[in-house]
C-alpha cells in the first residue's frame, strides 16, 4: 500500500520545481513554480472564503487546486490518481472541478484565475513584466477580447480583462481592486 503512495508522490514531486510556462514565455526570470501557484491559490481561497463568509468545503477546494495542476507533469491527472488504489473520491473531485458542478468547483476555478491575475500584477509592480511583453501576449487572445485591449496602460491589464469573462460579481470586484493597485 505504501508503494502506491510513494509511486504517486514521486510522479508529482517535480511540481515543486516546474516553473509556470506562461511566465517563462513572457520573459519573467525565475517565475513561480506550479507548487508556488498552488500555495497561492490555497492562501487566496482561504482568505476569500473566510472574509466573505462563503462556508465552502475548503478541503475539497484545496484538493481541486492540486489535482488540476497534476496535468503539468508528463501524465494526466487521471493517470496519476490511478497510482492510488483508493482513488475514486479524488477522481470524482476532479470530475466535479472539470465540469464545474458545485459551488466549490466554480470557486476553485475562479480563484485559480484570480491568483494568476494577482501574480501578473505582482510581476508588473516588481518591474518584471513589461507592457511590451503583455501586448505581445495579447496578440494570442481571441478577437472579442483582443479588441477591448487596444489601449492597455499597465502590463497586467490584459490578464485582468481576459479573466473577467469567467468571474461572478464577487470576483469581478476583486479583479477591479487588483487593477487599481
Amino acid at each position: 500500500m505504501n508503494n502506491n503512495i510513494l509511486d504517486f508522490y514521486f510522479s508529482v514531486i517535480d511540481l515543486k520545481t516546474i516553473k509556470r510556462s506562461g511566465w517563462i514565455e513572457l520573459g519573467i526570470d525565475n517565475p513561480e513554480s506550479i507548487m508556488d501557484h498552488i500555495g497561492g491559490t490555497v492562501l487566496l481561497a482561504m482568505s476569500i472564503n473566510e472574509e466573505k463568509g462563503l462556508n465552502l468545503d475548503m478541503s475539497k477546494v484545496y484538493e481541486m487546486f492540486v489535482i488540476k495542476e497534476l496535468k503539468k507533469t508528463t501524465k494526466s491527472p487521471e493517470e496519476l490518481l490511478n497510482k492510488l488504489s483508493n482513488n475514486s473520491r479524488l477522481l470524482e473531485v476532479y470530475k466535479e472541478y472539470k465540469e464545474r458542478t458545485s459551488r466549490e468547483a466554480l470557486f476553485a476555478y475562479m480563484v485559480c484565475k484570480l491568483e494568476s491575475d494577482i501574480q501578473a500584477k505582482k510581476y508588473e509592480l516588481d518591474g518584471l513584466l513589461s507592457i511590451e511583453a503583455a501586448k505581445t501576449d495579447i496578440e494570442d487572445y481571441p478577437e472579442e477580447i483582443k479588441s477591448r485591449l487596444t489601449n492597455i496602460s499597465k502590463a497586467s491589464d490584459g490578464w485582468l480583462e481576459y479573466n473577467r469573462q469567467y468571474y461572478d460579481d464577487m470576483f469581478l470586484e476583486l479583479s477591479s481592486d487588483i487593477q487599481d493597485k
